[in-house]
């Protein structure tokens, strides 16, 4: 596999039964999908699936785990965020006069389309960019850079002389003879 986006399912290969598979996705397979030069996937990515068959419509529940390596919005330092994300969701047989990009029409994550094969790695790639965070934290307490002088405030206080609003003064006098 190449890209994510090649992983698709055969629908003839699900029986009664159904099928289920385990997969290790190679980072640079992965990556390539995200498009974000800040993200980097540097271990194989876990993903089990298990499709079950109800005559044409297809009911699949995939579970992805793994994690990305990126960095902190606040203080830019370098920091592991989890991926374990399970999707569920129904696909039903595409209705004639539907374009070629059946994951474009989805509505909703829980509702998909096939002709003949499952796309479940377009899925599973869109879902994964929708639950990742706008921006990366390290940890709710990160108190981020100095804007002035960009020590790191996780590592101790700055020594920047911070300018005051003078509007402020007046609170410094009370202090003062307070």
């Amino acid at each position: 596999m190449k890209k994510i986006e090649d992983l698709n399912v055969d629908v003839d290969t699900i029986g009664a039964s159904g099928k289920e598979e385990d997969l290790y996705i190679e980072p640079e397979v992965f990556e390539m999908g995200l498009g974000d030069e800040d993200v980097h996937i540097t271990r194989p990515l876990h993903i089990h699936y298990k499709i079950t068959r109800n005559n044409e419509n297809m009911h699949a529940i995939i579970h992805i785990c793994g994690q990305i390596d990126t960095y902190c919005s606040r203080c830019l330092s370098p920091m592991v965020y989890p991926v374990d994300l399970t999707l569920d969701t129904q696909y039903v047989p595409a209705e004639d006069g539907m374009p070629d990009d059946l994951e474009a029409e989805r509505e909703d994550q829980h509702l998909g389309y096939y002709r003949k094969t499952l796309m479940l790695g377009e899925y599973i790639i869109s879902e994964i960019i929708v639950s990742l965070p706008i921006y990366y934290v390290c940890d709710s307490r990160c108190k981020g850079l100095c804007p002035i002088c960009g020590v790191n405030l996780n590592k101790g206080p700055c020594i920047c002389k911070r300018p005051v609003d003078p509007k402020f003064d007046i609170l410094k006098q009370l202090k003062i003879h307070g």
